[in-house]
């Protein structure tokens, strides 16, 4: 997560959104010492805290003296900076088709070693068992405080340059593509696409868990997706 006193904004990190690389390249505008790009920037990041902004801790086995750190829940940012900050700066996040987002968390933590699975069952096997056999880390609380949209704008990750140029715009730094590192990426076989993963029963439990999401931020049904399961 990050504030910016000084561009008076506050972004709240999802899970597999594109979201390390986004803070990376808002970090700057957050931190005594003004830049225009994110280069040599890293992954992990002590909690740092200025007159220019916040950076909260990033990477793993966070410190339990940690105030602000990555994944933090808006309601806590929002208690912590106080109403005044809270309801005067610009409030952002990335998303994600919640169909796409959930194969990559599944990828992601089968490498990192967080997932008990038979490696000798076919990825769309693995994929399954995993999703039925606990429930999702349905992140949002990134974006909602009691059950209602709390920020101000999103940038989709299906559009992400896109929408990194307006929202760059709206806080009043500059937008430089060549400066935006993407992080955590090569993970994702290019052979794990949404119609090569889902069953209709896997299909079924990301709809049910991430109803909020395909309504709100109007995920439709993906075309592939449903050529596949009819």
């Amino acid at each position: 997560m990050l504030v910016s006193h000084r561009s008076k904004f506050i972004y709240t990190k999802t899970v597999k959104t594109a979201g390390t690389s986004v803070e990376l390249y808002f970090e700057p505008f957050c931190v005594d010492g003004a830049a225009t790009d994110a280069n040599g920037k890293t992954h992990r990041h002590d909690e740092q805290v200025s007159d220019a902004g916040i950076v909260g801790f990033r990477g793993p086995d966070r410190p339990s003296s940690s105030v602000w750190w990555n994944h933090m829940p808006a309601a806590d940012i929002k208690r912590l900076l106080g109403d005044e900050v809270w309801n005067s700066y610009f409030k952002f996040c990335v998303v994600r088709n919640p169909f796409d987002k959930v194969v990559s968390l599944f990828y992601f933590q089968r490498k990192t070693g967080r997932l008990d699975v038979d490696l000798t069952a076919p990825d769309p096997e693995q994929f399954e068992r995993w999703l039925t056999s606990r429930r999702l880390p349905v992140d949002r609380d990134k974006y909602t405080i009691d059950g209602e949209f709390c920020l101000d704008d999103v940038i989709k990750y299906e559009q992400l340059h896109q929408d990194m140029e307006r929202i760059c715009q709206r806080v009043g730094v500059p937008w430089i593509p060549s400066a935006f590192a993407k992080v955590k990426s090569g993970i994702r076989p290019a052979g794990a696409t949404i119609a090569q993963m889902y069953s209709d029963e896997s299909a079924k439990i990301v709809r049910k868990q991430f109803a909020f999401e395909f309504d709100y931020f109007g995920y439709a049904e993906s075309p592939q997706l449903a050529a596949a399961l009819a």
